[in-house]
């Protein structure tokens, strides 16, 4: 029976789980303030930060290292990569320290504090379906400017992990199905997953709808405008789609329930920034409806906005005649974790090579 140690920093958040006999038997999570984050202003001490307070939990827990068979991690936002787990390695560890990735995040941290801890006792450490999963097909990629083709960001874990559940759930293999997957959190993706690959996506950090904390698709013209007026830094537009756009630009806050709360006491203007965001993930619902010919097998809705099931049935009077809705609300990114860290040392799934 293996024992797997889960790691997953998030940009707020630092968790932990330990996962044995096919469940999560223990699970902790350390929400960290503003100031805090906002101290630490440089790899080094971000990944100190972390891994301090990891170590911590591990000592207070009395837990023995030497018990794990392996250490699970979440995937951050690396070189695009294709979906599935990688066995963590020197040139993986090297590309985040030195920034040869994508975006200095959070998630990034996860790799590197489970191949230390993995390396003092001997066992392998692995990360599965990163932010970075590309697996976009080759007309998605195009745009109108050569010199920027579209790529892939997406919550590629929670996404493939809802869509394997649901085609368990309907009892057919994933190969042979087509789901358009929404995840509504903090951040927003829009997901088509074709033959459990995710070949399309509209997301609210790029191009697609606004989501809590995301500007999504803005119009460029007007944009560069602003960009040009020295109104704001470099950094402070970056922002925009990543953490101070969307309804935080809008209404000041990410919070659903304390939007619904704005809403039910009459505030027009939190109603209309909440509409406009479901109407835009109905429109991007939409557009891959049809990129995959209107053949589909069904509609996820997860991530954690999903809980809200005025958003639910607010979004559902746009798609429900498309295709069949379901609903996983949340994400159980440790558990998936190690399930695959499971399957991977039980040499029941392909391992991966990070190059």
């Amino acid at each position: 029976m293996n024992t797997i140690l889960i790691i997953n920093t998030g940009s707020q958040s630092t968790k932990i789980g330990i996962f044995r006999n096919g469940e999560i038997q223990q699970k902790y999570e350390i929400q960290h303030t503003q100031e805090e984050l906002r101290q630490l202003n440089t790899t080094e001490k971000k990944y100190n930060f972390r891994k301090t307070k990891i170590e911590e939990i591990l000592k207070k827990l009395n837990f023995n290292l030497n018990s794990l068979s392996a250490i699970a991690c979440i995937g951050g936002i690396l070189k695009p990569l294709p979906g599935g787990v990688y066995l963590v390695n020197d040139i993986m560890i090297s590309d985040i320290k030195r920034g040869n990735v994508q975006a200095d995040h959070a998630s990034n941290l996860a790799a590197c504090i489970g191949y230390e801890i993995a390396s003092q006792v001997n066992i392998p450490c692995y990360m599965a379906d990163p932010i970075s999963t590309d697996e976009l097909s080759g007309i998605a990629r195009v745009t109108g400017l050569p010199e920027i083709p579209k790529f892939s960001r997406t919550h590629a874990l929670n996404v493939k992990a809802r869509a394997r559940k649901l085609s368990e759930e309907i009892g057919k293999p994933l190969e042979n199905l087509t789901f358009i997957v929404a995840h509504i959190g903090g951040g927003l993706t829009v997901n088509l997953v074709k033959n459990g690959k995710i070949v399309d996506i509209e997301d609210a950090r790029q191009y697609g709808p606004m989501s809590p904390q995301a500007a999504g698709g803005v119009p460029l013209p007007d944009f560069v405008k602003l960009c040009f007026s020295k109104k704001y830094k470099e950094k402070e537009l970056v922002k925009f789609w990543y953490g101070n756009g969307g309804l935080v630009a809008h209404l000041g806050t990410a919070s659903i329930p304390e939007i619904e709360k704005k809403i039910k006491n009459g505030d027009e203007k939190a109603k209309l920034a909440y509409d406009a965001m479901i109407y835009q993930v109905a429109k991007a619902i939409g557009a891959l409806y049809v990129a995959a010919k209107c053949k589909i097998n069904g509609i996820i809705l997860t991530g954690g906005a999903v809980h809200s099931m005025f958003l639910v049935n607010s979004l559902k009077t746009y798609i429900e005649n498309l295709a069949s809705v379901y609903v996983y609300p949340g994400e159980e990114e440790l558990l998936t974790l190690g399930k695959l860290a499971d399957m991977a040392l039980n040499k029941q799934i392909v391992i991966y090579e990070y190059k």
